[in-house]
């Protein structure tokens, strides 16, 4: 048991939004000050997100592995995870060779193996769903999760058990069962055979790692007075339970969801990092109140191309009287294409409610605001201060927002000139005065501002 006065804390790293809030680029800066002793940990979720990281004028795209790689850092996935064991292999060689880091990996026990045929549920399900589809990657992570409520799912700590083989040819066959009796879908054994052969390879390397309780290395870390930072996938309204559902992931996306991810108390939780864009963006279906171009945003995401994008709007105008073509120069501007799925990313105006809705949630303490450059080649920037909902202002969010019709209430700010980047450590006037209309509005610091893709394209805080 940890004694109070020896206490520190999680702190959790949180996206605001719908996700891509550029979370990986702020853990990457927050393991940069790290040391060899402290500890990144990631508490939910699969391979079903992707944290983008600028190293050395390269980019790298991390979905299992915690974004804090290239620091010193301890680094573990925990048990509130589901994994990949041939996308994690797959992801480790995607990193330097000159990056030790294997030594400094472990994984829970814990944490949910994603299976050949979960991929095949997943994507099949989501097929037949025609319009009412969620938007989901196709990657499993669903139908883990819904093993592992139904009581039957394989975890890490399994793969070292005689009769790991044994119980995967039953799970397996319970998932052909239901691929065959609800989706009229038969599974060709030539069809697996492939997946299975990469799936007991990888297991070889998911066995080579480092296997601990996440609770136990947490405490550990915890007692000695360390940094444990816990590294969240998605973002807060992606949450199961509280973020816009249906059209939701299938874990516990905010702070809390970090006791049940690692197996520790509430106490044992800090303040958290709040992390979200200058603008909103969201992959697949569901409400979206402060979408450029509304309806025919959502469906020209859903069903096209970025080729036939670029095609169609080779020089798209950020100030253009038509919102669908500003939401699409925002989208290149920011090049706001899924990391995983390569799908089109909605993209509209910052929305207050629903970011103070994700504050609140997440006790976020502090906030980093990322990718303010995107917005240099607008005149205006717009931001949702509230709702009209039946001819009635308000920053309440209803329980159901794709029940509601809402009209979003804005107000404008001027933009500087030229590029962020281009001023430094400082800030032009029109962004301070923007930034500091965010603090003021939302009750929380801003730390620091995203000017630009790579490591250094950032201003810490220095106005006040």
């Amino acid at each position: 048991m940890i004694r109070k006065d020896k206490q520190s804390k999680i702190t959790p790293i949180i996206g605001l939004q719908w996700g891509d809030e550029g979370k990986g680029k702020g853990v990457a800066r927050i393991a940069s000050g790290l040391s060899g002793k402290d500890l990144i940990v990631r508490f939910q979720g699969g391979n079903n997100a992707g944290h983008t990281i600028y190293h050395k004028g390269k980019s790298y795209v991390f979905k299992l592995i915690p974004s804090g790689v290239f620091g010193k850092a301890q680094i573990h996935l925990g048990a509130g995870m589901v994994v990949n064991p041939v996308a994690l292999e797959e992801e480790t060689k995607t990193i330097p060779k000159g990056i030790s880091f294997l030594k400094r990996m472990s994984v829970s026990p814990h944490a949910i193996l994603t299976l050949p045929t979960h991929i095949l549920l997943d994507s099949v399900s989501e097929k037949t769903k025609g319009k009412k589809k969620i938007g989901s990657t196709g990657r499993g992570i669903s139908p883990s999760y819904t093993d592992l409520t139904l009581r039957r799912a394989l975890r890490v700590g399994d793969i070292f058990e005689k009769d790991f083989k044994k119980r995967y040819e039953t799970l397996r066959d319970e998932h052909k069962k239901t691929l065959k009796n609800d989706f009229e879908y038969l599974v060709e054994n030539a069809e697996l055979k492939d997946k299975e052969e990469k799936f007991f390879r990888s297991l070889k390397f998911l066995r080579s790692l480092r296997v601990v309780n996440s609770s136990e290395i947490v405490e550990e870390a915890l007692e000695d007075r360390r940094k444990v930072t816990a590294e969240g996938a998605q973002g807060a309204l992606l949450d199961v339970r509280f973020g816009h559902y249906p059209y939701v992931t299938s874990s516990h996306t905010i702070s809390s969801g970090v006791g049940t991810g690692l197996g520790v108390p509430p106490s044992y939780i800090g303040g958290a990092i709040g992390i979200f864009k200058a603008y909103v963006t969201k992959v697949g279906e569901g409400p979206f109140p402060t979408e450029l171009g509304g309806k025919k945003s959502a469906i020209w995401c859903r069903d096209e191309k970025f080729t036939l994008e670029k095609e169609k709007f080779p020089n798209p105008n950020p100030n253009s009287d038509d919102e669908f073509e500003q939401g699409v120069a925002m989208r290149r501007l920011g090049f706001e294409i899924g990391a995983i799925t390569g799908r089109l990313r909605r993209t509209g105006w910052m929305d207050i409610p629903l970011l103070k809705y994700a504050i609140k949630m997440n006790n976020a303490t502090e906030l980093v605001l990322t990718k303010l450059d995107v917005l240099s080649d607008f005149k205006n920037i717009k931001v949702c201060t509230d709702y009209m909902i039946n001819g009635r202002k308000t920053s309440k969010i209803p329980f159901d927002l794709s029940r509601v019709k809402v009209k979003p209430v804005y107000k404008s700010f001027p933009v500087w000139r030229g590029k962020l980047s281009d001023y430094g450590n400082k800030l032009p006037k029109e962004a301070l005065n923007y930034i500091k209309f965010l603090e003021k509005t939302l009750g929380a610091p801003i730390i620091y501002v995203g000017t630009g893709p790579e490591e250094h394209h950032v201003v810490e805080k220095y106005w006040k």
